[in-house]
């Protein structure tokens, strides 16, 4: 399937140095990029950020501007979720992709068979990018059948948000102030309702009604208790029942209206926390802002353990890949390496907005390590969990949204743990019986 053959390295490093004229200066001590592509060269990019991270990406994609001022750059933001990965789909199978496009890890594998070109690993290493750049669980998601597909930009797990007045007058700050362990079933809930007895509300923001929110805790939990979903194509899901029924049972006890309200939607979940209506919230990183902007107390810190001993968290990557082309200009493939290893390496701006970089080199940096509160749980990109592999899942998909929704049904208890337990596995194998659209 790869199509990175030795003449092949030749062209795109022939087209990647013709301008430079002297060799190339690779990545490694955030050092200057490659950037040597022909003059008059032209790169189409595809992304889905909006709001802050939109800022922020505008921010990469003009500091590669300036480091490249003889590529012109067109860059193109569509709609986040399905209607993105339909039309990236759809441009890939017509010939008419960009030259670097976003994604989701979790959304990878269904494009990589046929719709994505592979990394050329003796390209990104002229560029000081190699597999120990980054942590082995999202370098491992990023590449396919032993060949790497993506570029990952950052990790996205879910966290805690913590209001350490809140929490302070709860009694759940140890002498360093810092968040006492709430590393079991029973820890975490009494800490909600300590919390509630502080508020006079609810102790834990959560979006139960919001697929997302619900999913990513899901997946987490049930990961954290060895639990799996293996999706064959054409057979039958495999799933840890007993595992699947103790994650819905534990989510319904949390949404007691005491720990937990039932009914949040995604909205309402982060605004609850910013009125310090809850003491914890749990979402992934990218509500810092929210937090910041209403001037509370807060901190970030890494989901616990809430089963088990390894505090394995559901999470997501942004990444770079490169989209089939009909046609191959090795000018325009040379400077989407380029522009991706620019971003990778800029990607302390990328941070500011709570991701955690997946260049090691950013996180080791002192820069970084003094970003608070990011720094505190960059060491959930060790033991992050993606979501299982099939056309269906991923984020803004199908599985997300029908999980969040048997996740409602149990917190609102419309239904019960086993009923939402069969009703998931009935659901995945008629998913799997339909062939793949992509």
């Amino acid at each position: 399937m790869t199509r990175t053959t030795p003449s092949r390295r030749s062209v795109l490093r022939a087209a990647g140095l013709a301008a430079a004229g002297a060799g190339t200066v690779g990545l490694a001590s955030c050092a200057t990029p490659v950037v040597g592509t022909a003059a008059g060269t032209e790169l189409a990019y595809w992304n889905f950020f909006t709001g802050g991270d939109g800022e922020r990406m505008v921010d990469l994609v003009n500091a590669y501007r300036s480091e490249a001022p003889d590529v012109t750059v067109t860059d193109t933001t569509l709609m986040w979720g399905a209607p993105y990965y339909t039309k990236l789909a759809m441009a890939c199978a017509g010939g008419r992709a960009p030259d670097l496009a976003s994604m989701h890890l979790s959304r990878l594998p269904a494009f990589a068979a046929h719709l994505l070109d592979p990394f050329d690993l003796d390209e990104l290493e002229a560029r000081g990018i190699s597999a120990d750049s980054f942590p082995a669980p999202v370098w491992d998601s990023a590449t396919v059948d032993g060949q790497l597909f993506a570029l990952p930009l950052d990790t996205h797990p879910l966290v805690l948000y913590v209001n350490t007045d809140l929490c302070d007058r709860a009694g759940l700050l140890d002498g360093d102030g810092q968040l006492v362990d709430l590393g079991s079933p029973e820890a975490f809930l009494d800490a909600g309702r300590r919390l509630a007895e502080v508020t006079g509300s609810t102790g834990i923001s959560w979006a139960a009604a919001d697929g997302l929110a619900s999913w990513m805790l899901f997946w987490s939990l049930y990961r954290q208790q060895g639990g799996n979903i293996e999706l064959p194509v054409g057979g039958s899901a495999q799933v840890d029942r007993e595992a699947m029924v103790s994650t819905f049972s534990f989510l319904r006890d949390m949404t007691d209206g005491t720990v937990c309200s039932p009914t949040l939607d995604g909205p309402a979940a982060p605004a609850v926390f910013a009125s310090e209506q809850a003491g914890l919230f749990m979402l992934g990183p990218w509500e810092i802002v929210t937090a910041q902007t209403a001037g509370i107390p807060f901190t970030m810190v890494q989901f616990p353990a809430v089963f088990g001993d390894t505090p394995y968290v559901r999470a997501d990557s942004h990444s770079f890949v490169l989209p089939r082309q009909s046609s191959l200009d090795p000018a325009r493939r040379s400077a989407a390496y380029d522009m991706a290893a620019s971003m990778l390496r800029n990607s302390d701006t990328w941070a500011q907005g709570g991701h955690i970089p997946a260049l090691q080199d950013v996180v080791q940096s002192a820069e970084y390590q003094e970003l608070q509160p990011q720094a505190n749980y960059a060491g959930a990109a060790e033991v992050v969990e993606f979501d299982p592999v099939a056309y269906f899942s991923g984020s803004g998909s199908q599985l997300m949204s029908y999980g969040g929704q048997l996740v409602l049904g149990v917190c609102t208890r419309a239904q019960t743990p086993e009923q939402a337990t069969d009703a998931l596995v009935t659901w995945l194998d008629q998913q799997l019986a339909i062939p793949s659209p992509v």
